[in-house]
């Protein structure tokens, strides 16, 4: 088994390691977790502490105490979350200094990282939102749409089944045939767009700034409208 590293979201080698201890060996005492993981327990406290204040442990108030392991669910959402925030904070400070903008493209292979970036993407958008996308993507994108549509923002929404949201109407476009998978086609404010294919876990896809891609995105949008 592969050993858990958790570095590329603010934990330290040591409080990977014994996150991953918790979660293959359960509760513990801080002993018998720096045991498990072959630390020093100055060390292994240290990291338990790490954890408890990162949200990936919790403490039972009982002597000796003892700790346990978050689900990895919730440690994967408050990193979602985390990582939601720090990518706000940083559009909002690449902003001020005003480079002119260029189009550009980006290549998407991670569900998980398209749906980040179409959250943010939808949360910036300031006049309209036009979205296809797979019915269980709308629950991961619900926040953002439900702002864009509190905003008052011009909403297109499909799916290839039905979807139940109660603060915009969302319709039901079956025929995809001719896609290598799930397509998730969406355009912002008209000047950036995502074409992508889901299969299984993975995508294929792209978004862009480009005019001709925002073009392509529009016409595949309504094409998918037409076939239905």
């Amino acid at each position: 088994m592969p050993s858990l590293d958790l570095t590329r979201f603010g934990f330290t080698p040591t409080e990977s390691k014994v996150y991953e201890v918790l979660l293959t060996g359960g509760p513990g005492t801080g002993y018998a977790v720096a045991r498990s993981a072959g630390l020093a327990r100055a060390n292994a406290y240290g990291a338990l502490e790490g954890l408890l204040a990162k949200g990936a442990a919790r403490a039972e108030e009982v002597h000796p105490k003892v700790f346990r392991a978050e689900p990895p669910a919730a440690v994967l959402a408050r990193i979602t979350a985390a990582q939601g925030r720090a990518l706000d904070e940083l559009a909002a400070s690449l902003e001020v200094f005003g480079a002119p903008a260029s189009p550009s493209i980006v290549e998407l292979t991670s569900v998980r990282g398209l749906l980040q970036l179409l959250n943010h993407e939808i949360g910036r958008a300031r006049a309209s939102v036009a979205l296809f996308a797979p019915a269980d993507a709308y629950p991961l994108l619900a926040p953002a749409l439900r702002r864009a549509a509190g905003a008052g923002l011009t909403m297109s929404l499909c799916a290839p089944s039905p979807v139940d949201l109660p603060f915009a109407p969302v319709d039901v476009v079956a025929d995809t045939r001719g896609w290598p998978g799930e397509p998730l086609v969406a355009i912002m404010d008209g000047i950036g767009a995502v074409i992508s294919a889901r299969e299984g876990n993975g995508v294929q896809g792209h978004w862009s700034s480009a005019p001709t891609f925002v073009a392509a995105a529009r016409l595949t949008l309504e094409r998918l409208r037409t076939d239905s």
